[in-house]
């Protein structure tokens, strides 16, 4: 009855738990309303692929926020509409969001001509836009509902223009454009300014995109380029699909001249839309190769959150992100935060309030101290509602964009120059529109990995052996570099050099003690950064920019870094750490200028230097269920392990049904440890302050063996000492108890100083090994006493009341047991006076137990009489 009534409650405990675990997943199911916004892009046709770019790259962001409990416990969810880059289309589409009246803001378009036929409807319907890609500026121009998160075609144009003229040293241009918004502007900016800085325009043409036999009249325009003497550079306002037809026909007709495009170039439609040509799959670059491209973000520049999301999109849409991607995430970050601090109802009967608040928000993000930092740098808007944004110049090599070996940035102070005409007329600085910006060199590092050895957790310290080189123009010290997270100074030996042409390459050799750290940003259990981390010691950001060399390291194969180094075995194999990741970046660092005269004007007293960085992550080999949970599954199975421990402790309250319910709470105490400690780190791994996660896995790992030991002793307790006092009926010693309660805990001890701490327990384990025998033989005897006494009454050799005869040596002693106690047996002897022997003693000796068996049995007693008596009267008297 008792087994049945046991699988019945099993049962009954089995189905509650399910119970409750769907009660609390419908119960998130109906959590809050959701906050929704806007997408609204190219989704199908020729512009397809970047409006995929941008919807993953945002749908990934989002869920990223939605997995840490969106805003306020409410998701934020994506409506797509598909504007197929036409203007008529984007109208019917914006009226569609209209009419949906539920998304709160709006990310696109990605055309300028469908940004500014849907930025009509935003601008009558009040509904604020962010567009990620649209650079005409008339989308922004007076449309207070609109804004930009990208460089407009005026700044693109601007600056193309002067690097012809500045860097590329040309004064001829030739200009090809299309008919559309964005091909017209930004021509004619181009033109303008070219013609400003003294430059020839030798060669001008536009097309229409529409037009039925445009392959026709794209193949006159290169026939004509073809035949035109000092045609310069050739700048192609045009999109990504009318740009392949180009270069394609350019290259084709062998011109020589120098081509240079906008952002539409850095596309990846434009950038795989060659890889259908029989000679580009065998030759890859052949047709785009020292094609110049101006572009919002270039990855082998970009920080490390950017070169993070790179990693997990390629890892979760198994294909490479490019800017427009970037850009949309950045968009999407934006709104979220503008939700957040606006607090807004999300409710349709708000929605026209908090459309207001949103596009209030955005408007006031008016500088850099209230910038929104993300993906590509700081995201702020001027009064138009136009994004202050760097523009990069980047240059095609085998297919990839890689940065160009100039950059030109905004000079942040001109007060801080002392002789501000004379570095204009060196052309160190450039005046670009209103900006003051400076010619910047770009650095080439490469960085190959040969060892990590000696890693030491405690100190965070480990040895590394590494290659390090740099490629550049002119002339450089590069020996002349801080390595930051270097145990001592680091002096560069002589390198390895190598020339060719106007290029030069440095290559060294060094292996040195670094210092390791936590993830800034991120805290993950049992994850270290390693790597090498370096900047200039004399040139600042405007002078020199550090960028991964993404060519010489072979970054551009198929083949990850990450799959290369874990086949060199850089760690050794016998080690429980291995790489999980492997990535470069590139940022800047704040440093005093320490009272020098040339910065004593600039803000802050602090000067940017580029820095580079080497990231290795290295992560812990054991299993371990921490890092594998998600967040989700693991709150419901905390929230649902809390809840049966509660009804469990309420069952058991009321009536101990047998002790198996027992081992179901232990399992339901162990399974809330767990996954509280898993909602509990990554709850805060996200915090700006992460240092104090460390000591709450500490707390957590301790938890880890206190808590296993506190149970035992509960086994113990409720298995051992309690049947063993039920049954006896005698009450184990406090000694017994405190004694096996003790060993457990001080295992537990060790367990946390070898595991949590990582020390060795040689020395300790001797300490104690001295004190355990000096006590030992302080109390062995009666440590002895004490487990016989308990063997006694498993195996119950006698009872209490039993008549025994006990042989000690060669003395019989003969009586009835009265008591049995964890140190003596105490007999009645026929003397009449209590007999108390040492429990040590009584396990050992022979015992004859009278009344063992409730038969009879034989006993022989020897009566001494005097031989006076005859034996006859004996007899009588006897039987």
């Amino acid at each position: 009855m008792k087994v049945k009534l046991s699988k019945i409650f099993f049962v009954v405990v089995i189905i509650l738990f399910v119970l409750i675990w769907v009660g609390l997943n419908f119960s998130f199911k109906q959590e809050a309303e959701p906050i929704y916004l806007a997408f609204i892009g190219p989704l199908s046709g020729d512009g397809a692929a970047a409006g995929k770019l941008m919807t993953q790259g945002i749908q990934l962001y989002l869920d990223t926020v939605n997995e840490r409990g969106g805003i306020n416990g409410r998701k934020i969810l994506l409506d797509r509409f598909d504007d197929q880059n036409d203007r008529t289309q984007s109208r019917q589409q914006a009226l569609e969001i209209v009419k949906q009246n539920r998304a709160v803001a709006v990310i696109g378009h990605w055309y300028s001509s469908a940004s500014m036929s849907g930025g009509e409807i935003y601008k009558q319907y009040h509904i604020p836009a962010l567009t990620p890609g649209s650079t005409n500026i008339n989308v922004t121009l007076n449309n207070d509902w609109y804004f930009r998160n990208i460089f407009t075609a005026k700044s693109s144009g601007e600056f193309l223009a002067h690097y012809v003229k500045k860097v590329f040293k040309e004064d001829s241009v030739s200009i090809i454009h299309e008919k559309a918004a964005y091909g017209a502007y930004l021509a004619k900016v181009f033109e303008e300014t070219s013609l400003k800085l003294g430059s020839q325009i030798k060669y001008k043409r536009r097309f229409d995109s529409a037009e039925p036999n445009l392959d026709l009249v794209l193949t006159r325009i290169v026939d004509e380029l073809s035949t035109e003497k000092e045609a310069g550079v050739i700048f192609l306002a045009v999109q990504a699909l009318e740009g392949i037809k180009l270069v394609k026909l350019m290259k084709d007709a062998k011109l020589p001249n120098r081509i240079i495009g906008e952002t539409s170039f850095s596309e990846q439609t434009f950038i795989h839309g060659f890889e259908k040509f029989p000679i580009e799959k065998h030759n890859p670059g052949y047709y785009t190769n020292g094609i110049y491209v101006a572009t919002p973000l270039l990855f082998d520049t970009a920080n490390e959150e950017a070169q993070r999301f790179k990693d997990e999109y390629q890892a979760t849409y198994n294909e490479k992100p490019d800017w427009a991607a970037a850009y949309a995430v950045d968009s999407a970050r934006v709104l979220v935060e503008a939700i957040k601090q606006t607090a807004i109802a999300g409710q349709p009967e708000t929605i026209t309030e908090d459309r207001q608040k949103i596009r209030d928000y955005l408007a006031n993000l008016n500088n850099i101290e209230k910038a929104i930092k993300g993906l590509t740098g700081f995201n702020y808007f001027d009064e138009q509602g136009d994004a202050l944004k760097p523009i990069s110049i980047g240059v095609f090599k085998n297919g990839n964009i890689i940065s160009a070996a100039t950059q030109l940035q905004v000079v942040p102070y001109i007060n801080q120059l002392f002789n501000l005409e004379a570095e204009v007329e060196k052309e160190r600085i450039l005046l670009i529109g209103d900006k003051y910006m400076y010619k910047t060199n770009v650095v080439y590092v490469g960085f190959e990995l040969n060892e990590i050895t000696d890693i030491d957790f405690a100190k965070l310290t480990y040895t590394l052996d590494f290659y390090l080189w740099f490629r550049f123009q002119g002339d450089l010290e590069t020996q002349n570099i801080e390595i930051i997270n270097a145990v001592e100074p680091i002096e560069l030996e002589l390198p390895k050099i190598e020339k060719l042409g106007d290029k030069t390459s440095h290559l060294y050799h060094i292996k040195a003690r670094l210092k390791s750290h936590f993830f800034a940003n991120y805290y993950a259990y049992k994850q270290y950064e390693l790597g090498v981390s370096f900047h200039h010691k004399e040139l600042t950001r405007y002078n020199l920019i550090y960028v991964t060399d993404i060519l010489g390291m072979g970054l551009t194969e198929d083949k990850s870094l990450l799959e290369k180094i874990q086949k060199m075995q850089v760690l050794s194999p016998f080690f429980d750490w291995n790489i999980s990741n492997f990535w470069f970046f590139q940022d800047t660092i704040q440093k005093s200028p320490l009272g020098s005269l040339q910065y004593i004007n600039v803000p802050g007293r602090q000067i940017e230097y580029s820095r580079f960085n080497a990231a290795i992550k290295i992560k812990n080999s054991q299993f371990t269920l921490r890092g594998r949970l998600p967040l989700k599954l693991s709150a419901n199975l905390a929230l649902c392990s809390l809840m049966m421990l509660l009804l469990l402790r309420l069952v058991d309250k009321f009536k101990r049904f047998f002790n198996a319910i027992w081992f179901i709470q232990a399992f339901f105490a162990f399974l809330f440890l767990l996954t509280s400690e898993v909602v509990l780190i990554e709850l805060l791994a996200f915090e700006s302050n992460t240092s104090h996660l460390k000591y709450i896995i500490i707390v957590f790992d301790l938890l880890w063996w206190v808590t296993p030991a506190y149970l035992v002793n509960l086994i113990v307790k409720l298995f051992l000492w309690t049947p063993l006092e039920e049954k006896t009926g005698q009450t184990i010693p406090n000694v017994v108890r405190l004694f096996v309660s003790f060993m457990v805990y001080l295992l537990a001890v060790f367990g946390i100083i070898a595991f949590v701490y990582d020390q060795a327990l040689t020395s300790l384990l001797a300490t104690s090994g001295v004190v355990a025998m000096i006590i030992g033989l302080a109390i062995q005897i009666n440590i002895a006493n004490i487990f016989s006494g308990i063997v006694i009454n498993v195996e119950r050799p006698f009872r209490v009341n039993d008549g025994i005869k006990i042989q000690m040596g060669k003395v019989f002693h003969e009586g009835k047991v009265v008591d049995i106690t964890w140190r003596t047996t105490r007999l009645l002897t026929k003397d009449g006076y209590i007999l108390s022997i040492p429990n040590n003693m009584a396990s050992e000796a022979v015992i004859h137990n009278y009344n063992y068996t409730e038969d009879l049995c034989l006993s022989s007693v020897n009566i001494r009489i005097d031989y006076a008596h005859p034996p006859e009267r004996v007899e009588k008297i006897l039987l």
